[in-house]
C-alpha cells in the first residue's frame, strides 16, 4: 500500500466537518481502486512517440546526427532534475523523520492535529517524489534507446557537436526559405536567406541571390511599384486639387 492509498481517509474523507458530502464519499469510496489505477498510470513526461515526432521533428533536426546531440542535450536535463529531486527528496525525509519525533512528545491537542497534518503532506510528497522519479527514469532509458537507434543507422561524430552542425542547419534553413510565404516581413526573409547562403559559403557551395531562393520577390517588387506609382498620382491629384475619392 503506498502512502497515497494509506492518506486517502485522512486527506479527503474526514468524519468531522467533511471536505465532501456522504453522497460524494460513496462514489469516492466505489472509485477508490480505479483513482489509485489512474494516479499510478497517468503520463509523467513525455511518451515514446511524443519524443520521436515531437521533440526530434525532421524540421528542426533533419539528420540522425542533429537529432542524437539534442537526445544528448534531453537526457541530460532529465538526468539533473533527477538529481535535483533526490535532494528534495532526502530533505523530505529528514522532515518526516525529525516531525516523528517531535509528535512523540506533542501533549497539546491540537499541535498534534497540526503535526498530524504537515505529516499526511510530506507523506503525500514522498509518494509524488517517487511517481515522479520513476517518470523520469523511464524517460532517460528511452533517449537512450533514441540515441542508440541514431548511432546504428548513420555513421556520425557521437564526439564532438560542431562536426554535424553545418550540414544540418543547412537542411534547416533550405526547409525554412522553401516555407518563406509572400507574407514574410522583410526581416524574416533576410535573416533566413543571409544564414542560409552563409552556410552555402562555409561548406563549399554556390551562394544564391534573393529571387532565386525567394522567387516570389520579382513578383512582390513589381507589385509594390505599382502601388507606390498609383500612391504618388493620388498624392500629385490632391496637391493640384483634381483629386476625386
Amino acid at each position: 500500500m503506498t502512502d497515497i492509498e494509506k492518506l486517502k481517509s485522512r486527506i479527503i474523507i474526514t468524519d468531522e466537518n467533511p471536505l465532501i458530502t456522504p453522497k460524494h464519499r460513496q462514489i469516492i469510496d466505489a472509485l477508490d481502486a480505479e483513482m489509485i489505477d489512474a494516479v499510478h498510470k497517468r503520463q509523467g513526461f513525455r511518451t515514446p512517440t511524443e519524443m520521436r515526432f515531437s521533440v526530434l521533428n525532421d524540421q528542426k533536426f533533419p539528420t540522425n546526427a542533429s537529432k542524437y546531440w539534442q537526445a544528448i542535450r534531453e537526457q541530460s536535463t532529465f538526468y539533473e532534475q533527477l538529481i535535483w529531486l533526490s535532494f528534495k527528496y532526502r530533505t523530505n525525509e529528514i522532515a518526516i523523520k525529525r516531525l516523528q519525533r517531535d509528535m512523540a512528545e506533542i501533549t497539546d491537542e491540537f499541535d498534534l492535529m497540526d503535526a498530524e497534518v504537515t505529516m499526511d503532506q510530506l507523506l503525500y510528497s514522498r509518494q509524488s517524489m517517487k511517481i515522479e522519479a520513476r517518470h523520469r527514469v523511464e524517460e532517460l532509458i528511452e533517449w537512450s534507446k533514441i540515441k542508440k537507434e541514431l548511432v546504428e543507422a548513420t555513421d556520425f561524430d557521437t564526439e564532438n557537436v560542431d562536426t554535424h552542425q553545418a550540414a544540418s542547419y543547412l537542411e534547416i534553413l533550405e526547409h525554412r526559405v522553401a516555407a518563406l510565404l509572400p507574407g514574410a516581413g522583410q526581416g524574416d526573409v533576410l535573416n533566413a536567406v543571409s544564414q542560409l547562403n552563409t552556410l552555402r559559403r562555409l561548406t563549399g557551395r554556390e551562394v544564391k541571390p534573393l529571387h532565386e531562393d525567394v522567387p516570389w520577390i520579382g513578383n512582390l517588387e513589381a507589385v509594390v511599384g505599382k502601388i507606390g506609382g498609383t500612391h504618388k498620382g493620388i498624392q500629385d491629384k490632391r496637391k493640384n486639387g483634381t483629386f476625386v475619392p
